[in-house]
């Protein structure tokens, strides 16, 4: 296994953004954006779904209010 060098240095460093095998690796931060943006867009998604899909059925709803709220004071 062989590491890339720098500027032709005789120590073995490790590039940023390179890993031991010499790929580019994506950084934890952009993992970390990429996955809030997925799940953003599945909440976003469900909620669209939901404002489509569901039809809420309308009722009379009926409260009872003690004589004495009526009052003035």
């Amino acid at each position: 296994m062989r590491l890339p060098r720098r500027f032709g240095n005789n120590r073995s460093v490790l590039i940023p953004g390179q890993n031991f095998e010499g790929r580019h690796t994506v950084p934890t931060l952009f993992r970390f954006i990429a996955f809030l943006a997925i799940l953003g867009g599945l909440i976003f998604g469900g909620m669209v779904a939901l404002v489509t899909f569901v039809q809420p059925e309308p009722r009379e709803i009926v409260e009872i209010v003690p004589p004495a709220k009526l009052q003035p004071r």
